[in-house]
């Protein structure tokens, strides 16, 4: 007898054996992804545990000499103050000074309503020059010998001879002329959930003066053109509540926007120190977390054109020596004004866009709020952005960028890359084809400050071309302004009131009909923009705090 063996068929088995499988591990990586989203939620702000422990900076922020808070000695620059607090140590102390003197408690177990009141947290020494005695109202004498005279609250920045002590020391403290815009530690609920031991912000409770309480919540950018951040940061964390007051990092204003959030009903204020694309940053993220109340925000301009803060009286750069006291002061004197937001949608012409190739996607929408621009002075922007991204760039100063503004704008004016830009593009004003001149660059206008200062619309007052346009400008009444630059060159005169800018006309929408790649910038943030449709659409507003002392 004779057998044959046929080999068994098992590809059907296999087949089911491999789409098990690969249904297996798909879900078992949307689990992952959902578990990562639950617990890496954005909306988790995390509370340091620890909250008397001192947060050491280096003196050399600060503008005057201090003495070390344990030895009583004299400070060199290698000396350190705690940015909430101002307890002074010397290098050798620091353990010492951590073991002695308590820092701003971050939270207090008690309730804000459960009629529990707040003392002061008394510092001896190095208080600031000019510094006057809440008991007596005199000057306190800190220039005739070396050493710790007078006390500070932390908290209510209460100032007294060392004589007078002893009336204010038992006193209890009502948080002083600020108290409106700081969170007391007693209205800040935290837990720690089952899964993280971390301890994380459950919500805000208003204290007793709630009717008047508009809580300020600090952001501030360290990558800003003057570098000033790092003192803004450790300064209004000596005033304010230390976890009000952020600095920027990768993952954006976020967290310091969830305070806000938890703070509702109360309407918060919001001071963004930077330049005109963290303002933006901040706008819009406002925007996307849906946060009600609309915060109101002010600026603290560190950015090297600040074009926004110039329109609002904040100014044109911040000031050498910041005094938390005198700009606290500004925003609980300013005024509340809203500011026009323009959708921006950009539908690529690309044909790889039809086959969602990454990199060429077929649309992309952003919201602009100071202005567009196509041409020359986006390609001089881009330029120095490519300049500061660069490993040489070790030394950030507003000088250091404007001089390489001159450079870029200088070698536009014999490369001229963006000549005969008039077609390159067509522009619909309201729908309306417009019969562009000779240009290199075309200019949408939002505010009335382009290019560091320029004021395009005011200088074009008296131009051939005036009539055109309305005679008020306004940054909050839903129409654009269109200008045109001829040339690098142009740039440079405008700049230093030489020349008039070309008028071009206002609408309510604009469409924009890139032809070939252009550098395009918007609100000074610069990239090359490959063909495309570009349509511009008033959404919203945002609210803002104008200056109105200064």
């Amino acid at each position: 007898m004779r057998f044959s063996l046929r080999p068994f068929s098992n590809t059907g088995v296999m087949l089911d054996f491999s789409f098990t499988l690969f249904v297996s591990v798909l879900l078992g990586l949307g689990l992952m992804w959902l578990a990562g989203r639950y617990f890496l939620k954005e909306d988790v702000v995390y509370i340091p545990d620890n909250c008397r422990r001192h947060a050491w900076k280096s003196v050399k922020l600060l503008s005057r000499s201090c003495v070390c808070s344990v030895c009583d000695t004299s400070m060199s620059s290698n000396g350190h103050f705690c940015e909430s607090c101002g307890v002074c140590s010397d290098n050798g102390c620091v353990r010492k000074a951590d073991e002695k003197f308590p820092c701003k408690q971050l939270r207090i177990r008690t309730r804000a309503d459960d009629g529990s009141t707040s003392r002061h947290l008394w510092v001896k020494g190095n208080l600031p020059l000019g510094s006057e005695c809440c008991v007596c109202r005199e000057d306190i004498d800190q220039t005739s010998e070396l050493g710790l005279f007078g006390q500070r609250c932390a908290w209510c920045q209460r100032m007294s001879h060392d004589k007078c002590f002893s009336e204010v020391s038992s006193t209890l403290c009502d948080f002083g002329p600020f108290k409106e815009m700081i969170f007391p530690p007693k209205c800040i609920l935290a837990s720690r959930s089952k899964v993280a031991q971390k301890v994380h912000l459950t919500g805000i409770i208003p204290p007793e003066w709630k009717a008047n309480w508009r809580p300020l919540i600090v952001v501030a950018n360290s990558k800003s053109g003057s570098s000033g951040a790092d003192q803004v940061v450790a300064l209004m964390r000596g005033i304010l509540h230390p976890l009000q007051v952020f600095e920027l990092g990768q993952h954006g204003p976020h967290e310091a926007l969830q305070w806000a959030i938890h703070a509702a009903p109360t309407r918060c204020r919001i001071l963004v120190a930077g330049g005109d694309g963290t303002v933006g940053w901040v706008l819009n993220t406002i925007l996307q977390m849906k946060v009600e109340p609309h915060p109101e925000v002010a600026i603290l301009p560190l950015g090297t054109g600040n074009d926004l803060s110039r329109v609002l009286g904040w100014g044109a750069e911040g000031p050498d020596e910041f005094d938390p006291i005198d700009y606290l002061t500004r925003i609980a004197q300013a005024e509340t004004v809203q500011l026009d937001r323009w959708l921006a949608e950009i539908n690529t012409h690309s044909s790889l866009a039809r086959f969602h190739v990454p990199g060429f996607s077929q649309s992309r929408n952003f919201y602009m709020y100071n202005y567009l621009s196509i041409g020359v002075d986006a390609l001089v922007t881009l330029n120095f952005h490519k300049a500061r991204e660069s490993s040489f760039y070790v030394y950030s100063s507003r000088f250091v960028n404007k001089l390489l503004y001159l450079c870029f704008g200088t070698q536009q004016v014999v490369q001229q890359d963006c000549v005969e830009l008039e077609k390159h593009l067509d522009l619909y004003l309201d729908g309306v084809r417009i019969d562009l001149p000779s240009l290199q660059s075309v200019v949408v206008l939002n505010i009335d400050s382009w290019g560091a200062g320029v004021k395009l619309w005011e200088m074009s007052k008296n131009s051939p071309s005036h009539s055109i346009m309305k005679e008020i400008h306004s940054i909050s009444d839903g129409i654009l302004e269109v200008f045109g630059v001829v040339s690098s060159f142009h740039i440079a005169q405008l700049q230093v009131g030489l020349s008039k800018p070309v008028r071009i006309g206002q609408a309510k929408s604009v469409r924009i009909v890139l032809k070939r790649t252009l550098p395009m910038q918007a609100d000074g943030e610069p990239w090359m923009q490959s063909p495309c449709d570009i349509n511009i659409q008033h959404y919203g507003q945002a609210t803002m705090l104008k200056d109105v002392k200064h």
